[in-house]
């Protein structure tokens, strides 16, 4: 349980012109061109003690496949996913 808050606090989130770049610690950034990406929805919690995990996200392509995000706070975006997508759209210029 420990390491779940640490990998999610380890890990990190950017969304530029160029993309979305996610590093879910410990695996190596991965960078989503921002044609390629859709929205991001809340992670669904599950298990016995799903309450005690932190909060999570899913950023959702445009094919439909669905990457895991631990971290859901952007230096330019603020915290949640609500400000994730509003982020996206702005950058798109909708």
């Amino acid at each position: 349980m420990v390491a779940s808050f640490l990998f999610v606090r380890l890990s990190t989130l950017r969304i530029t012109p160029a993309g979305v770049e996610i590093r879910n610690y410990p695996q190596a950034s991965r960078l989503v061109p921002l044609a390629e990406a859709d929205h991001f929805v809340p992670a669904e919690r599950v298990g016995t003690f799903s309450f005690l995990r932190p909060p999570t996200a899913v950023l959702v392509l445009t094919d439909a496949t669905r990457v895991p995000v631990r971290c859901i706070g952007e230096p330019e975006a603020g915290y949640g996913v609500e400000a994730l997508n509003a982020r996206l759209a702005v950058l798109r210029g909708a």
